[in-house]
């Protein structure tokens, strides 16, 4: 049943979550406008063109065990599809070793010493996991419950500090149940030794599953395809566009909005908001109350710097992406998008997609872009990944909300504004940084299009 009343939906943000709920709403009937701040569509799935290559903005497969979900994302990519075997590594003690590592790479690459410590430690946890269920709040409680001390530190917790800038103790155990995906102890033992056991241990939609999908021109042309799906359909998206108030009305909203230079307005009866919390607070009429933006300005995001260089080899190696948990390197990982992509680079040349993550303001952030790029080659030297004379160009990105940081007490922060933002009515928010959820793509298309669904069921009643 389409949508006859012409309820008119405005979506703030045109990122994957967004499209995704204009998309499936567009398909309703529902007249929907998208206004997007930047001059690109995309968010962060966004892919830029730089002297023959193309760098996504970090890195971004497409994997999920929801086959409409799957079969919507090959519709809109089309002929760019492409499967992809992963290939994670991780730099520890000094070698490259495969991530998650299997049994043999841990007693290889560990200090004789630190494995008969981690193989005792583990061994105590597994077993008394099958009498008492693990507990605990944070990240280190989550994960020393599951792999003892000695694992989680080395294989967990490093890595977790250094990403999140904080210690893991005070960093929320439900990223760790995020990333490490639901633990089953039989699956994972079994993925320790063999590589059945790692596939049964590790599902499609999980992070470190072993394929992933991919358009063979960056994730950039997926919400590029969306676009032009909503205009099929007679959406509207706007770019260069930000949302500057969302004023409640008898019934609906005025929805204001930058237009180069002027203030422009727009008629809402439903709007979805994919903008982060503390924007959106700071925007709504009438006014969000000061407990309210108190509790959404104590939710943090990372910033993430990318630091993109081009490399005069045609190759480095062949992995998709690389962990460094070192705190003396300034990068968490790295990407060679030709190993996903031949087309994203140049002929006979390679390159390097460095994620660096920092707070806004913060000695990271406030670096120089040459400081910056000078720094990343010098630790790339460090871990043999290339020499400097390898380098011969490259540039810089900066995100400054990219990863909602769970620390300990983000629920109830997060609370405050979720049932605030659940009294108004005909008002919803969706995607990473407008749920505040950490989540990839898939996921966030997923989100959109299950909104999406709520809001026709809603309007039918």
């Amino acid at each position: 049943m389409k949508n006859n009343k012409k309820t008119h939906v405005v979506i703030a943000g045109a990122g994957v979550a967004g499209l995704s709920a204009a998309w499936k709403l567009c398909e309703e009937g529902y007249p929907v406008t998208v206004l997007e701040r930047e001059s690109e569509v995309g968010g962060l799935s966004k892919t830029v063109s730089y002297k023959g290559f193309l760098f996504d903005y970090s890195a971004h497969r497409f994997n999920s065990d929801n086959p409409e979900i799957v079969s919507r994302f090959k519709k809109i990519v089309g002929k760019r599809l492409i499967r992809r075997q992963k290939k994670a590594l991780i730099y520890h003690w000094g070698k490259y070793v495969i991530y998650p590592p299997l049994a043999l790479e841990i007693v290889r690459t560990m200090p004789p010493w630190l494995v008969v410590r981690s193989g005792m430690e583990f061994l105590a946890v597994a077993l008394k996991s099958f009498f008492v269920a693990p507990k605990g709040k944070s990240f280190s409680d989550w994960t020393r419950a599951r792999f003892g001390k000695t694992l989680s530190m080395h294989l967990n917790e490093k890595y977790a500090e250094k990403l999140w800038k904080m210690p893991v103790h005070k960093l929320s155990g439900d990223w760790a149940s995020t990333r490490v995906g639901g633990f089953k102890l039989k699956d994972f033992l079994l993925g320790l030794f063999s590589k059945l056991g790692y596939q049964r241990a590790y599902s499609q939609s999980h992070p470190d599953s072993d394929w992933f999908y991919y358009s063979d021109e960056g994730i950039g042309h997926f919400p590029k395809g969306l676009v032009r799906e909503i205009k099929k359909l007679g959406g509207d998206v706007r770019v260069s566009s930000p949302v500057v108030g969302v004023q409640k009305k008898a019934k609906g909203y005025t929805v204001s909005f930058l237009n180069k230079s002027s203030i422009r307005t727009i008629a809402a009866d439903i709007v979805i908001s994919t903008m982060p919390l503390d924007h959106l607070s700071n925007i709504l009429k009438p006014s969000v109350p000061s407990d309210v933006k108190k509790a959404v300005s104590s939710l943090g995001y990372l910033a993430v710097i990318m630091v993109n260089v081009l490399i005069k080899k045609k190759e480095i190696n062949d992995a998709s992406w690389i962990y460094y948990p070192d705190g003396d390197l300034i990068f968490n990982y790295i990407m060679e998008f030709r190993n996903w992509s031949k087309k994203m680079a140049s002929p006979g040349k390679t390159s390097l997609c460095v994620n660096i993550t920092c707070r806004v303001g913060d000695e990271t952030w406030k670096m120089k872009d040459a400081d910056l790029t000078k720094r990343v080659i010098s630790d790339l030297e460090k871990v043999r990944m290339v020499k400097k004379d390898d380098v011969y160009d490259g540039f810089v990105v900066r995100l400054p909300y990219a990863y909602p940081v769970y620390d300990i007490h983000y629920k109830r922060k997060l609370k405050k504004i979720q049932e605030y933002i659940s009294a108004l009515p005909d008002f919803y928010v969706t995607g990473r940084t407008g749920n505040f959820k950490y989540i990839n793509s898939d996921k966030a298309m997923e989100d959109g299009i299950d909104l999406a669904e709520k809001i026709i069921r809603t309007q039918k009643r």
